[in-house]
């Protein structure tokens, strides 16, 4: 197996065809038309895991500013995890996300935040993210916001500066808006 980080100096061509073939297993397009990465305003970097030249795991990481309670933080988040259903329930997935994590540690944000289903909390917290009870992460955008809670998503969140740590209570039992583009949710 081979761990990329994505995009890099020179990277492989056709990495961005291996990781959509990828999502295709988790998340199938009716129109088999994707663009990678989906929204690169926001795109950081990729870990990806490759075997026999196909992608078998992979982990969008991404970041914005965050205007929470009149307070700006940095943020980053997780977005298309996913691994390849054959290579399933051997901790390829553990490690890929923290290896994430520690990427993001290393870019020294205020925060992490994403959502997942129900079902993924204790995989995310094996990367040191913890749920947020009540609180909503509101994606897309002031007109057309994109609420988690109404795909029943929760909120994850690590709280990575003294700033952050600070004002950890404010995210607490709270709407948490993050302007992502139309339709959009980490």
């Amino acid at each position: 197996m081979e761990l990329l980080q994505y995009p890099q100096g020179k990277s492989e061509t056709g990495i961005e065809e291996k990781i959509m073939a990828l999502e295709e297993t988790a998340w199938p397009s009716e129109t088999g038309q994707k663009i990678f990465p989906s929204a690169p305003d926001t795109y950081v970097t990729s870990f990806v895991l490759l075997e026999n030249d196909k992608a078998i795991c992979h982990v969008g990481i991404r970041k914005t500013l965050l205007i929470h309670r009149n307070i700006q933080y940095s943020a980053y988040g997780l977005s298309e995890v996913v691994t390849h259903p054959d290579y399933q329930r051997r901790g390829i997935g553990t490690k890929m996300i923290q290896k994430a994590a520690a990427f993001i540690a290393s870019e020294k944000p205020d925060i992490s935040i994403f959502t997942c289903e129900p079902k993924r909390v204790p995989f995310y917290t094996n990367g040191g993210w913890k749920p947020l009870r009540n609180a909503c992460f509101v994606g897309g955008t002031k007109q057309t916001p994109f609420r988690s809670d109404s795909l029943g998503l929760v909120t994850m969140i690590n709280f990575l500066s003294k700033k952050a740590v600070a004002h950890k209570e404010d995210f607490q039992n709270t709407d948490i808006f993050l302007a992502l583009g139309e339709g959009r949710l980490w």
